[in-house]
């Protein structure tokens, strides 16, 4: 059949649909608008109580935050446009309305006046269940809402530093390839909002689910926004988000600056590593541009996993601010050298620990994050002996 005899034919078939089989109705794109948003937000919030309670909240009671929740559920199943929204998002059938009618089996059956439903084996009745094995789904984790984070200004800074590094392309995203991408300590984007993952309570859990075993992380995280809020989701909860609209941010990445490239037969010997305190103290918040400049020859986020158990780092988190790759160099040496080179900047502290005992941790540094960079660049390139550093002006200055 040639082209014109198949638009012909194509033609005859469209003009006999007289009841329209063939119009195939536009499909709307889906997109949520802020108010939308914020409704979901509303809404898990309802969710998270009745995981909690195992219960709906009650307007009768004297507390009035349930009193609200309670408001709330009514008002927007009220509402068909909000329940609309939400629907995807009611993992516990909160949004069903009471005035819907449950037809229980055995209602069915008793409604069944002809018998249709009726079989002369009972051993062979369709309600008898055999080689299905019952269904044990894994309850969905819902994702905490967030509230307002009282200690921002310990953060803030950072965050300004991740978003200039971001623009200026010394760091990148990262595509998210699942939950091993998620490591505490790192820094990360939401729906298009910097976070950072301050703690992760997580364990390895095993769970059954239709008959196979699969082992999972499940805890609860704390995490930072770049806009002052916090939230402590649970982990999976996490994953699943930053599966649909979540990036990771690489570590800073050091320009070129005509340093020698890595060639596939070069050793890497370890990392230098910058870290700022998480301390709540007011003597260590209260300085500007301190850091502790250290080296290790294994994974960073290891070494520093128990921060706030160990004098070294001021019995209190840390967070990596610059970590450096040391092919083919003894780092030690090189770690030696910035903290010669820094040595006027040096902070001492005292440091008492868990049992009582005295500590006096010596790595710790007031200086400004460039300078740093820009004296490991020199050490590399064996140029340090042409420099030094001035504290007052926070510039390194060649002699």
């Amino acid at each position: 059949m040639d082209e014109k005899a198949r638009q012909s034919k194509l033609d005859e078939i469209i003009e006999s649909d007289t009841l329209g089989l063939l119009n195939v109705p536009e499909i709307p794109k889906q997109y949520r608008r802020e108010e939308d948003w914020r409704l979901i937000d509303q809404f898990q919030e309802i969710s998270q109580f009745y995981e909690d309670n195992q219960r709906l909240p009650n307007s009768d009671g004297s507390d009035i935050r349930e009193f609200m929740l309670a408001s709330r559920l009514s008002a927007i199943k009220s509402d068909p446009k909000k329940v609309k929204v939400l629907l995807s998002y009611d993992m516990y059938n909160l949004l069903q309305s009471e005035e819907t009618k449950t037809i229980s089996l055995e209602d069915l059956i008793k409604e069944d006046p002809l018998d249709l439903l009726a079989s002369e084996e009972e051993g062979n009745s369709i309600f008898n269940l055999s080689h299905v094995k019952p269904s044990d789904r894994l309850r969905p984790d819902y994702i905490a809402r967030r509230k307002v984070c009282k200690d921002f200004d310990m953060y803030e800074d950072a965050f300004k530093r991740i978003q200039k590094d971001l623009s200026s392309g010394r760091r990148k995203l990262l595509v998210f390839n699942g939950q091993e991408d998620l490591i505490e300590g790192r820094y990360f984007v939401l729906r298009g909002v910097t976070f950072y993952l301050e703690t992760d309570k997580t364990e390895l859990t095993e769970k059954t689910y239709q008959g196979e075993v699969y082992r999972r992380r499940d805890g609860r995280t704390r995490c930072i926004f770049d806009n002052g809020t916090e939230s402590t989701m649970l982990f999976r909860s996490l994953v699943n988000a930053m599966r649909i609209d979540g990036f990771g941010i690489s570590d800073l990445q050091m320009i070129d600056d005509g340093t020698p490239k890595i060639e596939p037969n070069d050793v890497q010997n370890g990392y230098i590593y910058v870290l700022r305190s998480l301390s709540h103290s007011q003597e260590v918040r209260g300085i500007r541009n301190l850091y502790k400049i250290g080296y290790c020859t294994g994974d960073i986020t290891s070494r520093i996993k128990n921060a706030e158990n160990n004098p070294t780092y001021l019995m209190s988190g840390v967070e990596v601010i610059l970590s450096v790759r040391c092919f083919n160099l003894d780092v030690s040496y090189l770690e030696a050298n910035i903290h010669r080179f820094f040595e006027q900047c040096n902070i001492f502290f005292e440091i008492i620990d868990d049992q009582g005992k005295m500590h006096y941790p010596r790595e710790w540094f007031v200086v400004p994050l460039p300078a740093l960079e820009e004296a490991i660049s020199l050490i590399v390139k064996k140029e340090i002996e042409h420099y030094r550093y001035n504290p007052d002006l926070g510039m390194i200055i060649k002699i």
